[in-house]
C-alpha cells in the first residue's frame, strides 16, 4: 500500500496510490458501524434549542421556510462545533510543537487549557497529525498526537510503562466536545495503536511506534482540561474490526436491492365496475 491523504475543504479521505482504491478513515468507519443512541437525544435537543433561540426570526418566515430552517438548525450547530474543534486542534498541534500562536478571543479558554496540560505533564511531541495504516486489516486514519509525558509517581499509574528517562509515551486525541471523553474514543485510538505503519511529516513510511498507553485530552472553554486514560488493547482492536465489518455491511445494503420486475406481457384481466343493484354473493 502507498497511502495518500486527500483533503477537499473540510472533508478528507485516503487513497491507495498502488491500486487507486479509496479508503474511509477510522473515524468514518466507527461513525457508520457503531450505534450511537445519544445522537438521537442530541438531535432532538439541538433542534428544540435552535427553534427557541431563533424564535423571533422564525416567526417572520413563511411556514415552509420556517420548517426548513428548524429541520436544518441542528446541522448549523454541529458544523459550528466541528469548525471550532478543527481550529482548536490546529492551535494545539502548534503549541505541542513549541510554536507561538495568536489566539482568537472565542478560543482563549481552550488554548489556556491546552497550555496548562502541556506544562503540567511536560509533554514532548514525537509525531503529530500523522497518517497511520494497516496493510493486513486495510484501515487508515490520522492520529492527533504521539508524545512523551511525565506521569505522577502514584500506584494507580504503575501499570503504565516508563522509559529510561522516566517519561511514558502515549497516543493522544484532542477533544473539545461538551460531553467529554466517551468509550468510542477507545475504538478510534485502538486501530491507530495497532496500525503497522506511520507516515512522518517528511513523507517517510516507518514502523508504527510502540506506545505505553492511550488517552483522550478534553480541552474545555473555561481553561481546564481532563486527561483521561483509555483501554486500547487487543480486545478493543478486535471490537473495532467487528465495527468495521458492520460499517461495510451498512454501506453495501443498497447493493442488495434490485430493480422492480416488469411483467413479460400485458395483463389479460379487465376490471369492470359492478352493477350497484346486483347482489354480490358472500
Amino acid at each position: 500500500m502507498k497511502i495518500q491523504r486527500v483533503k477537499r475543504g473540510r472533508n478528507h479521505w485516503y487513497i491507495d496510490l498502488d491500486t487507486g482504491q479509496k479508503f474511509d478513515g477510522v473515524t468514518t468507519i466507527t461513525g457508520n458501524g457503531l450505534p450511537k443512541p445519544a445522537l438521537l437525544n442530541w438531535a432532538g435537543e439541538a433542534t428544540a434549542e435552535y427553534a427557541v433561540d431563533h424564535w423571533n426570526d422564525l416567526t417572520k418566515l413563511s411556514t415552509s421556510e420556517r420548517l426548513k430552517k428548524i429541520k436544518g438548525g441542528r446541522y448549523e450547530k454541529r458544523d459550528a462545533a466541528a469548525a471550532k474543534g478543527t481550529e482548536v486542534h490546529k492551535l494545539a498541534e502548534r503549541l505541542a510543537a513549541g510554536e507561538k500562536v495568536t489566539v482568537p478571543d472565542h478560543l482563549t479558554g481552550y488554548v489556556q487549557s491546552c497550555v496548562r496540560f502541556l506544562d503540567d505533564f511536560d509533554l514532548r511531541q514525537v509525531h503529530t497529525e500523522a497518517v497511520v495504516y494497516s496493510e493486513t486489516q486495510r484501515h487508515v486514519g490520522t492520529l492527533d498526537l504521539i508524545g512523551d509525558v511525565l506521569l505522577p509517581d502514584m500506584p494507580e499509574y504503575d501499570h503504565i510503562g516508563r522509559r529510561d528517562d522516566g517519561y511514558s509515551r502515549g497516543l493522544f486525541d484532542w477533544k473539545t466536545t461538551k460531553s467529554g471523553i466517551f468509550g468510542d474514543v477507545a475504538l478510534q485510538l485502538s486501530p491507530y495503536r495497532f496500525s503497522e505503519y506511520l507516515i512522518t511529516g517528511d513523507g517517510d513510511v516507518i514502523d508504527m511506534p510502540d506506545v505505553d498507553f492511550c488517552a483522550g485530552i478534553h480541552l474545555r472553554p473555561d481553561g481546564t482540561y481532563g486527561f483521561v486514560p483509555l483501554e486500547c488493547g487487543e480486545d478493543q482492536y478486535r471490537d473495532f474490526l467487528y465495527v468495521k465489518e458492520v460499517a461495510r455491511i451498512v454501506g453495501s445494503l443498497r447493493d442488495l436491492v434490485g430493480e422492480p420486475i416488469v411483467p413479460p406481457t400485458a395483463s389479460t384481466y379487465v376490471l369492470a365496475k359492478a352493477d350497484e343493484t346486483e347482489e354480490v354473493p358472500f
